[in-house]
């Protein structure tokens, strides 16, 4: 298994504003503007997809990081 199985998405329990928070394939920073307000930035590399896609593993490697995605979520709800 490859370091990187899991890591599609970025690590949502690590999350602080204004930190960029990277996964494999997706990047994501979320800045506060002023109450209530957000800047929300969303980056995808599209080579890092290509080389996912290409792995053997490819399908256990997104399940699971939905799977992960799915319970960090989850886990900010309780």
């Amino acid at each position: 298994m490859k370091s990187c199985f899991g890591t599609i998405y970025p690590d949502l329990e690590k999350f602080q504003f204004g930190k960029p928070m990277n996964g494999k394939v997706f990047r994501i920073i979320v800045n506060t503007v002023g109450p209530g307000h957000r800047d929300r930035e969303l980056a995808i590399d599209q080579n890092a997809w290509q080389d996912c896609r290409q792995c053997g593993d490819f399908q256990n490697c997104l399940d699971f990081s939905n799977a992960k995605i799915q319970m960090q979520r989850v886990l900010t709800s309780l």
